[in-house]
């Protein structure tokens, strides 16, 4: 593990040294360092510094129903101010002092008048886009995910996980943990109504000798009932990613999908369900695979999602393995175990291939980075009619996460202790 940490810290180190284009992690625009504004430190009774609505911030949560911020300090503009009054780190304007001699680092998004995180233009911005159609459960995966890595990915990588503010973590855990996980009922499909926030999360070294990575998961309704009014923000978070977690339902399948959903007790019918490859195609065409090359070279997790759902046509013997790997968790302990993820890998290959080999063979051609993956969320289906969760034991869910992390130089890779 010494020689793991060792490459890993390498490749911060080298991160740290650089500076980098901001991209923020709520409205998903790119700038340059000195187009950054600032809040000023607190609101007193004085021309130009009392406490008033910010309207640009108020437009922005208006585009999520969130309501307004209230009276807030003034936004400074740098352009105002001497060089005498600005301070900078590491060639980054990080302060600026006010008329009244007071300091404020709360460096704001030029474009939604969000506060950037402290690392912004330090260090890469990360962003997770979570895509596929509407029915495939990213509001479970996103929630099952994010419990787990603030819960348990801890204690086997030296890595705390926490929201990026207090208001987005009580949102969270009122809206998607205690729903799902403390009262045990199924989350109700993200509507194009809804419009969730980008919800960000730090995942900060314990040792600090790494920069934290703030990474954004954008849990949007099925990618055809996005609006148009929505459709420039969800455009830009996928152009800006950093990583794709491409989620896939077995029911999608036609070759299979009304079988498994009888084999589960499930109501099925083909007109909710859209194809796999269609929604493929329209990712490839209207969002951000367009190099010339026609081929995307951001690392792609495919997760077949519902993995529970596939357990009988294993007692069938039919598609996946008698001895298939995918429906017992393993660990990944202070690396991601290569071993284990070419066997994962090559088994969902050998299944997609057996139930859509033209969806298999279009995700090869499309995707220079690609790695295949089976979770269950909750471990078993939920209760059909009363959308209850009968139980909650997530199966490999942080998996596809912990692959992007190695492919982007966070978390090191080895090939050992694969049993």
């Amino acid at each position: 593990m010494g020689l793991f940490k060792q490459k890993m810290n390498k490749i911060q180190r080298d991160k740290m040294d650089e500076t980098h284009e901001i991209i923020c992690l709520y409205c998903f625009k790119n700038f340059d360092h000195d187009a950054v504004v600032f809040r000023a430190l607190e609101s007193i009774d004085a021309e130009g510094y009392r406490a008033c609505p910010d309207d640009v911030l108020d437009a922005y949560r208006a585009r999520f129903h969130m309501g307004d911020a209230g009276d807030l300090p003034v936004v400074l503009n740098p352009a105002d101010f001497s060089e005498t009054a600005k301070s900078y780190h590491r060639g980054i304007l990080s302060a600026l002092k006010d008329d009244y001699g007071r300091t404020t680092t709360r460096r704001l998004c030029a474009y939604c008048h969000n506060d950037l995180p402290q690392s912004a233009g330090f260090a890469p911005a990360t962003i997770i886009s979570f895509v596929g159609a509407s029915q495939v459960g990213k509001s479970v995966f996103l929630t099952s995910l994010v419990h787990t890595l603030k819960t348990l990915t801890p204690r086997n990588f030296d890595i705390f996980c926490a929201p990026i503010n207090n208001e987005m973590g009580r949102k969270f855990k009122l809206e998607y943990e205690d729903v799902l996980i403390e009262n045990g009922f199924l989350l109700d499909p993200t509507q194009k109504e809804m419009q969730q926030e980008p919800f960000i999360f730090t995942f900060s070294f314990t040792d600090g000798s790494l920069p934290e990575i703030n990474i954004a998961f954008f849990d949007a309704a099925g990618e055809g009932m996005i609006d148009n009014d929505y459709m420039d923000i969800y455009a830009a978070h996928i152009r800006n990613s950093s990583g794709v977690l491409f989620l896939v339902d077995p029911l999608q399948f036609r070759s299979i999908g009304k079988k498994v959903a009888l084999m589960n007790g499930l109501d099925y019918n083909t007109a909710d369900m859209d194809d796999p490859l269609s929604v493929l195609s329209g990712l490839v065409e209207d969002y951000i695979y367009k190099q010339a090359s026609g081929v995307s070279q951001i690392p792609t997790a495919v997760v077949l999602t519902k993995s529970d759902l596939l357990r009988p046509l294993q007692m069938e013997g039919e598609y996946i393995r008698p001895q298939s790997r995918l429906f017992s968790n393993y660990t990944h302990m202070g690396y991601f175990n290569l071993d284990m993820f070419a066997q994962i890998n090559f088994e969902v290959d050998e299944f997609l291939q057996a139930v859509d080999p033209n969806f298999n063979n279009a995700l090869k051609r499309r995707f220079a980075q690609l790695g295949l993956f089976a979770v269950s969320a909750l471990g078993a289906p939920p209760d059909d009619a009363s959308r209850r969760v009968k139980t909650y034991a997530p199966v490999r869910v942080d998996e596809p996460f912990l692959w992007l992390l190695y492919k982007l130089g966070y978390i090191a890779g080895g090939q050992m202790d694969a049993d």
